[in-house]
């Protein structure tokens, strides 16, 4: 049995001053790239390099140390935890407790 395995293909469309076309296609030549497939990678890469810079986060090592002190240190639930942890048990533990299920 045949099963479709094209993808979806989406365009892009975008002006620039002919000197940065000329640039990029020189760029794509000397990669021996087509324009096309250069510019993919190019925007793939510089895509997937923003995401990173935005979803790290960069402490200085004073900074890494003081999380890591208030991770390692131990104190008691607050109250608005305690209340969530009794919601969390009425609403999944003791609803479950007569099944066999392992998880909530």
């Amino acid at each position: 049995m045949a099963t479709d395995t094209k993808q979806s293909v989406e365009r892009i469309n975008f002006r620039l001053p002919a000197a940065g076309k000329a640039m990029i296609e020189r760029a794509a030549a000397v990669t021996g790239q087509s324009l096309t497939d250069f510019a993919k990678a190019s925007l793939l890469r510089c895509a997937q390099e923003a995401l990173d810079a935005h979803n790290r986060i960069l402490l200085s090592q004073e900074d890494c140390a003081a999380f890591m002190a208030m991770l390692e240190k131990e104190s008691e639930p607050t109250a608005a935890m305690k209340r969530a942890i009794e919601r969390y048990k009425s609403r999944y533990i003791r609803r479950n407790s007569n099944s066999n299920a392992s998880c909530p």
